[in-house]
């Protein structure tokens, strides 16, 4: 379990076959393809057009992604409601637990061959976005006329007779009921009007002489006066009974067109496959543009797991292409990506790992050390037997079905193995969903909420463990890096303030001598990190350099702190849960009929235990990650590494197995 080394491949070939070469390099699936520098009379030269090409098709592609996922639930509706005859059945898929489905290379090449069907599926998809969308903008214009008729529905003339004659002007509109009454005030401009009930708005007809028709329209504008639209006809009943049968016929439209975008769904698969085809080839044009090219050759530089290498070169070997290639190391000023290559148990962990930042090529891989503390940590988190028994059932019958592939479902194989250390420290803590073992007759170690104080001290040593831990592996990284005498000085340093700060303060229950060996270590411990403060450093900034170290005491045990977490949500488990259990009790003895007892403690078991589990595993997990990342990386994790990409994994939607050989 390690990062994987990488070599350089270095690679001259013909242009006319470059093709070629990206197709194999595809298939081998192990060449992460690097920008070439140019060489005398090289340049670096892109085929646009066809990047275009691929880029609209994508593009297209993924309209109808959205397109279907932003109608999928107006649908699902549609075919709820038993007033319609229209049915909306989904298209079978994994699910939100399942793995990407996977491909062969061969299947994934002749990905063209849908190419017809899939962008037939896509017009269709489109004429119903663009139809539904002149429905909605219609739809919108009548109901906003209905509305503005609403007020005027008891009115029995025509609209169009409400017009100015050659004396006279006529104005009509709505207004608020409870304004209706101050109209009056317009008996004072000679003016006529009569009101027809409505609510919360009713209908208004206000005939003036023309001369005063300024001074009225400035007395309705106070009481909030709406004119009606210009241009309105025919009685208003009639035409908001048209409105309303024009908005049924575009709702009725509305939902065919909605059913019918639905039924391109089952296009989805091929749509994935193609979607992912056309990702890697417009990768493969990127990479084309990335090589260094002359009218007849071209320069293309890739890295290589070392692992790879001699079936790379075998394959290269046999290809019957025209180039000639080299590999080696890298050199010391470049920076190669980052393939970590651990086991099935470790895999999983990497995805919390790279959270934080991928690990750099050069430096010790941390996720067994993450692997090991995120397991402990987080069963002491969730801290019951019965959750544990929970969470390990459920990702292993999730697990099961699906057997993901290795690098997938990450977070289902972490709930797996939080199962099992939840189990595990549910048995040592004696809690089996909020009861206690010593209730149920089970042996156990502690219980945290009868000695919470232990809680806090296991917490707070295993908190010390892992800091020591990372500070021992910083030291073997300095030592690795031919720096003994930093390592020393800033990691051993610690161990040596701990041990002493524990003798001087407790070791005289144990021994007389031990306060004055320990302060003797935390002396020598001082003066060591000390000195690793001053280590690099010129003149002044060597004293500033050892007395600013030693603030790093502060932040050790600032740090050491934080680990009271563990206890927090391991404390926090046990005792909802046993609030849970005791409303349910309160409820079975309160309630008359002990069936209806029964079921009420049944249904408070249920879901109060439910609501546990779930927000203790999203806590465990979530302040798991805080602990790793800041106190555990803190002490040795550099990270700002960069994860390696071969050509082919841009895939998003389907998974190729990797073929015998290939480092994924």
């Amino acid at each position: 379990m390690a990062i994987a080394e990488m070599t350089k491949l270095l690679l001259v070939g013909n242009n006319r076959e470059k093709d070629r070469l990206m197709h194999k390099l595809h298939r081998l699936g192990c060449a992460e393809i690097t920008v070439a520098p140019s060489y005398g009379q090289t340049e670096h030269v892109s085929d646009e057009r066809a990047a275009d090409e691929l880029t609209q098709k994508i593009a297209q592609i993924e309209f109808l992604f959205d397109a279907l996922k932003s109608h999928r639930t107006a649908a699902q509706k549609i075919s709820d409601d038993k007033n319609t005859d229209l049915q909306y059945r989904p298209a079978k898929d994994g699910g939100m637990f399942c793995p990407k489905p996977s491909l062969t290379f061969d299947e994934l090449v002749r990905s063209p061959q849908v190419e017809i069907e899939v962008f037939a599926q896509i017009a269709k998809a489109k004429s119903c976005v663009d139809e539904l969308t002149r429905i909605k903008a219609d739809r919108t214009r009548l109901v906003a006329e209905r509305d503005q008729l609403a007020p005027f529905a008891q009115m029995p003339i025509a609209l169009e007779r409400l017009r100015d004659t050659r004396t006279t002007a006529v104005r009509a509109g709505s207004i608020a009921a409870s304004k209706a009454e101050r109209l009056v005030a317009l008996d004072a401009y000679g003016a006529i009007w009569d009101v027809f009930a409505g609510s919360p708005t009713c209908a208004a007809v206000v005939i003036a002489d023309k001369e005063k028709i300024d001074d009225v329209l400035s007395a309705l504008s106070e009481l909030e006066f709406t004119p009606l639209p210009a241009g309105a006809e025919g009685v208003a009943a009639d035409r908001i009974a048209a409105c309303e049968r024009e908005i049924a016929r575009l709702d009725r439209r509305r939902d065919e067109l909605v059913c019918t975008l639905m039924l391109t769904e089952y296009a989805l698969p091929a749509a994935r496959r193609l979607h992912d085809y056309y990702t890697i080839e417009l990768r493969k044009l990127e990479c084309a543009r990335m090589t260094a090219s002359t009218r007849s050759s071209y320069i293309l530089e890739a890295w290589v797991p070392t692992a790879a290498r001699d079936r790379l070169d075998r394959e290269l070997d046999e290809s019957g292409l025209t180039l000639a290639y080299a590999m080696r190391d890298p050199l010391e000023d470049e920076i190669p990506p980052t393939c970590c290559v651990n086991n099935g148990v470790v895999t999983p962990y990497e995805s919390v790992t790279n959270m934080f930042s991928a690990p750099d090529y050069r430096e010790i891989d941390p996720n067994p050390f993450v692997t090991f503390f995120f397991f402990l940590f987080f069963g002491m988190m969730v801290s019951d037997a019965g959750y544990g028994l929970l969470l390990t059932l459920g990702a292993g019958i999730v697990l099961w079905r699906t057997k993901p592939p290795k690098g997938q479902s990450n977070l289902i194989k972490i709930i797996f193995m939080g199962g099992i250390s939840t189990l595990l420290w549910g048995m040592v803590f004696g809690s089996y969903f909020g009861f206690s073992a010593q209730d149920i007759g089970v042996p156990y170690w502690f219980n945290p909420i009868e000695d919470p104080m232990m809680m806090l001290y296991l917490s707070l040593g295993m908190g010390l463990f892992q800091m020591c831990f990372g500070l021992g592996i910083n030291m073997v990284a300095l030592i690795r890096k031919r720096k003994p005498l930093a390592g020393i000085c800033g990691a051993f340093s610690w161990y040596l303030i701990i041990l002493g700060l524990a003798g001087g303060a407790v070791g005289g229950k144990l021994a007389s001598w031990l306060p004055t060996v320990g302060w003797a270590l935390f002396g020598v411990g001082l003066v060591l990190l000390m000195l690793a403060g001053a280590l690099g450093k010129k003149g002044a900034k060597k004293v500033t350099g050892a007395l600013g170290s030693l603030y790093g005491i502060i932040n050790f045990f600032s740090d050491l702190m934080s680990y009271t977490r563990i206890f927090g949500l391991g404390l926090a488990t046990a005792v909802i849960g046993m609030v849970f259990n005791q409303i349910g009790q309160v409820l079975f003895q309160l309630i008359p009929l002990h069936a209806l007892g029964a079921v009420a403690y049944a249904v408070i078991f249920l879901i109060g235990h439910v609501f546990n589990v779930g927000i203790n595993t999203l806590g465990a997990y979530v302040h798991n990650s805080r602990l790793q990342f800041v106190e555990f990386f803190g002490k040795f994790y550099t990270g700002g590494g960069r994860l390696f990409r071969p050509l082919g994994s841009e895939m998003k939607y389907y998974y190729i197995k990797p073929q015998e050989g290939t480092q994924q």
